[in-house]
């Protein structure tokens, strides 16, 4: 058993494939599912690595058949209070398009949380087609969180899962290529493990799902749009600026400086080194 995935302080070195095991480890996942595809096929090595953790904490990890088969368990998975992850690779979101539109407008389960990780291979060195997984995930109505540094990206997992719980919509998390194949140091936390798992399961009664709010089928479907629009993101947005998960970084202490820059995911650490490098 790998035992890098056990530190419960202090510093250790991952890939960001590993960082995303390790951050779900951290922040109660329940359910790791997907299908494995260039750049994030990884994450499902390193939990293989860990499956004697992941067994007797009772977290259930499986490779779907497909990405639409991996939406669906996520889907299933929000019946009861579970934190659930499906991993996949750009061209794979489109596969598990219709499965996520339906879920993220019926919303997450009370106290459930989804998040699912689209791996951008933007320069098609491993997979079909370049793709901006940025485009399919606005049109699903699902907000994106793109970490920047690998800290960030073991990290944000937690905040990805905290703020969908507590605006009940889907959470893409975007990586590219060359952070989930790359590597860094971070300050590691304790992991904390779910209640509900394999090894703690829950009964569902049928008779106690309400059907208007689960089932996305007119006449409902006016009404869930509606609720997303205009309740579920206002709330997710007052949720990220509390956290302050949009931040500005080395502003004067007095005074406004003339340029500035808005940066994301890892060009922000691309650009932050361009500047270091003239002396800005």
């Amino acid at each position: 058993m790998d035992p890098r995935f056990t530190l419960e302080k202090g510093t250790g070195i991952f890939t960001g494939n590993e960082l995303i095991v390790k951050g779900g480890l951290e922040h109660k996942i329940g359910l790791l599912t997907g299908y494995p595809g260039s750049p994030v096929a990884e994450v499902f090595d390193a939990a293989e690595r860990i499956k004697e953790l992941m067994i007797e904490k009772g977290i259930m990890v499986q490779i779907a058949n497909n990405e639409a088969l991996a939406a669906a368990r996520l889907n299933g998975s929000q019946m009861q209070p579970v934190r659930a992850m499906a991993v996949m690779k750009s061209v794979g979101a489109h596969v598990a398009s219709d499965g996520l539109a339906l879920g993220n407008m019926a919303g997450t389960g009370d106290g459930g949380a989804v998040v699912t990780v689209f791996g951008d291979d933007t320069w098609s060195e491993g997979t079909q087609v370049p793709a901006d997984s940025r485009f399919i995930a606005k049109h699903l109505y699902m907000p994106v969180i793109e970490p920047s540094t690998f800290q960030e990206i073991k990290d944000w997992v937690g905040e990805a899962f905290d703020l969908s719980e507590q605006s009940r919509l889907y959470v893409a998390f975007l990586v590219t290529s060359n952070q989930a194949d790359g590597g860094g140091t971070v300050e590691v936390s304790p992991n904390r493990y779910s209640d509900i798992s394999v090894r703690n399961p829950m009964q569902i009664e049928s008779d106690t799902i309400s059907v208007d709010d689960r089932v996305v089928i007119p006449p409902h479907t006016t009404r869930k749009e509606d609720e997303v629009l205009h309740e579920r993101f206002p709330r997710l947005l007052e949720l990220v600026r509390e956290r302050g998960l949009n931040r500005i970084l080395y502003a004067p202490e007095s005074g406004r400086r003339r340029m500035g820059f808005v940066s994301s995911s890892l060009a922000y650490c691309y650009l932050e080194h361009a500047l270091t490098m003239v002396g800005l």
